[in-house]
């Protein structure tokens, strides 16, 4: 799948590659008349076409009515690899789809759930300004690094602070950090009905 389109509440549609060996769009047609119907060629070539299509199968019916979840490129079906589909979405509606999914793909099937931490956005909290520059430096400094690359003394020497002030500023800066992200996991996580 290049890209969806379509009218909200209407058969899921989207662009499609489709790849073939000598094949003609009359041969693929029927071949996937289950599964596409095609509306337009928008190109083709000797061994590929690029359809707008309309899919009138269960597993895009399921993701397109979940809120949560939508369909992204790379999304192909081919005799050699079979079916591939990339979901992406939150936690808890990539949760139901999957649920969904899994009453409706036989048990031959391989579904595989995977989480790409790039993917995920996080919230960062408000700092008070004097707080964000320590915290700030001490990133820069290499302060987080492993090994570490500097001490709260060097810190402290660069901001003209004492290094009792830096390190009250470095735990409570840490500690609003982690909170926030605990909690926002929290949120995150898909709740267990198993």
């Amino acid at each position: 799948m290049i890209n969806g389109t379509g009218v909200v509440d209407s058969l899921p549609s989207c662009i499609v590659k489709v790849e073939h060996e000598g094949l003609d769009i009359d041969g693929i047609t029927n071949e996937l008349q289950e599964s596409l119907i095609i509306d337009k060629i928008l190109l083709e070539g000797d061994n590929f076409a690029y359809l707008k299509v309309k899919t009138p199968g269960p597993i895009q019916r399921i993701i397109a009515a979940e809120d949560e979840a939508w369909i992204m490129p790379p999304t192909y079906l081919s005799r050699e690899n079979g079916f591939f589909m990339t979901i992406h979405g939150t936690p808890k509606g990539l949760k139901r789809v999957k649920d969904k999914l899994e009453i409706l793909v036989p048990k031959k099937m391989d579904m595989r759930i995977s989480k790409i931490i790039i993917g995920d956005w996080m919230s960062a909290p408000n700092l008070p300004e004097r707080r964000t520059l320590v915290i700030q430096t001490a990133v820069d400094m290499g302060y987080y690094s492993a090994p570490r690359r500097c001490n709260q003394n060097d810190i402290a020497g660069v901001l003209g602070l004492k290094q009792g002030t830096v390190a009250e500023h470095l735990q409570h800066a840490e500690s609003v950090i982690i909170n926030s992200w605990s909690e926002q996991m929290a949120l995150s996580e898909p709740t267990n009905s198993k």
